[in-house]
């Protein structure tokens, strides 16, 4: 595991407790439990890896266009969105790794 693996976080979801045999993996400022496994072959990532920027904008304008959200919201999410890129090919590795039972 790299020491730092930026992901993208769109929501206030988090795991507080695992299962007794589960073991955290990842954690941040934010919450305690980033990422966990269970044995080799189940693991829990809180953010999205799998997003880009792109599906972040797709997201945020069709909040807006539901009315979910007020535009001030939108424009403040679209300049942090900007400010997003996670290493896909990180990710990539990270999950190759562990199915490989190398995490």
């Amino acid at each position: 595991m790299p020491a730092v693996l930026p992901v993208i976080e769109c929501h206030r979801d988090e795991v507080w407790e695992l299962p007794a045999k589960a073991e955290v993996i990842a954690w941040s400022d934010r919450t305690g439990i980033e990422m966990f496994k269970y044995g080799d072959h189940m693991m829990g990532i809180q953010g999205h890896p799998e997003y880009t920027k792109d599906i972040l904008l797709h997201l945020i304008d069709r909040l807006l266009q539901r009315n979910f959200i007020v535009d001030s919201i939108a424009v403040e999410a679209r300049a942090r969105v900007e400010e997003l890129e996670p290493d896909r090919e990180m990710w990539k590795k990270v999950c190759i790794n562990f199915l490989k039972g190398r995490l």
